[in-house]
């Protein structure tokens, strides 16, 4: 059957209906961005009816949400065991259109956990068959993933066409609430190429919609890249609220609430704001073990401004250069985006210019804006 006979029941006349633990988990998906609390609710109980009854659809459909869910609300490597779990039940059923979707959440998955080329090799091959039989905020999905790799290898055009796309299929009335998702991580790739206003325009149309919704991390990602928009704006003091929110609030693996993240992006923010006391516990609460490279060079360069408005300008400069060495020697996964390597440049010549050293400052100011001219350029 097609994945939306899957979805919303087979043909009128046909006779059969989906199980209890299929309904259950169908109605999940439906809510899982729109009531990501509910959604929750609902993924255990088709889990356990499912389990209960031997019911191997109900299981996998559950399995299928649950790691969708836990894509946002868990740890990257939790939802890609649940989506690889889905996807091979999925194969044993004959459920193509229902496989599909678990790839592309596993791929979405790799790609969190650093592995953008092998999310890539997973994706490709899929694109003509996605985009031929699946429809909707399920197309979205797909599309969104394969967005999330065209990104992280600055291929901005390619991860802007992919979302403007989805954003058709998935929008206010038939997306199911994915667009908001999609606001989200246009913002971003607008961030990565320095278009700050455009970028905040589709924060406020994310922020207008999840007013609609419940959905804890589409909400915190959409004031994060708030704040970095604000603070790249020269208006870090207008982001301290949300910087504030982020910071307080609590884990919740339910959804219903915002998600304590991207501390790097928030210490530098804070330090731009002129309240070191809360970056430096902003900079104590990362966890190493889940950086990524763009995380790494954050946090570096929010210890490198900790350093300098400290006193120790000298100090701050080793500090960057260790870090532009580490940019210039990485390649492939490990390469950071373009974004973070403008504001490395841009620091390196504000720090330069503070240590009195003029010729090596406009060195590395015409280095910094031979930067931006490659990201305008995308």
């Amino acid at each position: 059957m097609s994945l939306y006979t899957a979805m919303h029941g087979p043909a009128a006349g046909s006779g059969l209906g989906p199980s209890p633990a299929t309904r259950l988990a169908h109605k999940a998906w439906r809510l899982l961005h729109t009531d990501a609390g509910a959604a929750y609710e609902l993924i255990e109980e088709a889990r356990v009816r499912a389990e209960d009854s031997q019911d191997a659809l109900g299981q996998a459909w559950a399995q299928l949400v649950r790691g969708f869910h836990r894509l946002s609300f868990a740890s990257p490597s939790a939802a890609a065991a649940e989506l690889s779990a889905a996807r091979t039940r999925f194969v044993q059923l004959q459920e193509r259109g229902a496989e599909l979707l678990a790839v592309a959440g596993l791929a979405r998955a790799l790609w969190r956990q650093g592995q953008v080329q092998r999310a890539a090799d997973l994706l490709h091959p899929l694109r003509d068959e996605a985009l031929r039989t699946l429809r909707r905020e399920q197309l979205a999905i797909y599309l969104n993933a394969l967005a999330g790799c065209h990104s992280a290898r600055g291929e901005s055009e390619q991860a802007m066409a992919c979302m403007a796309q989805a954003l058709r299929e998935a929008g206010p009335k038939r997306g199911l609430g994915y667009d908001v998702a999609l606001h989200a991580n246009l913002s971003h790739e607008l961030l990565e190429l320095g278009d700050l206003h455009e970028a905040l325009r589709q924060i406020e149309r994310g922020l207008e919609r999840i007013h609609q919704c419940s959905h804890g991390r589409a909400h915190t990602v959409l004031l994060v890249n708030r704040v970095l928009a604000l603070t790249g704006l020269g208006r870090a003091r207008e982001a301290l609220p949300d910087v504030h929110a982020i910071a307080n609030a609590q884990p919740d693996g339910s959804g219903r609430g915002l998600l304590p993240m991207h501390f790097e992006a928030l210490a530098l923010c804070a330090l731009r704001a002129g309240t070191p006391e809360l970056a430096q516990d902003l900079m104590a609460r990362v966890n190493p073990a889940a950086q990524l490279p763009d995380d790494r060079l954050e946090l570096g360069m929010a210890q490198a401004l900790a350093t300098h408005l400290r006193g120790d300008t000298a100090g701050a400069l080793v500090r960057l250069q260790v870090l532009q060495d580490a940019c210039e020697r990485a390649l492939g996964d490990a390469r950071p985006g373009m974004r973070l390597r403008c504001d490395l440049a841009e620091l390196r010549a504000e720090l330069l210019e503070a240590s009195g050293d003029a010729a090596a400052a406009l060195a590395a100011l015409h280095s910094a804006r031979a930067l931006q001219a490659e990201r305008a350029a995308r």
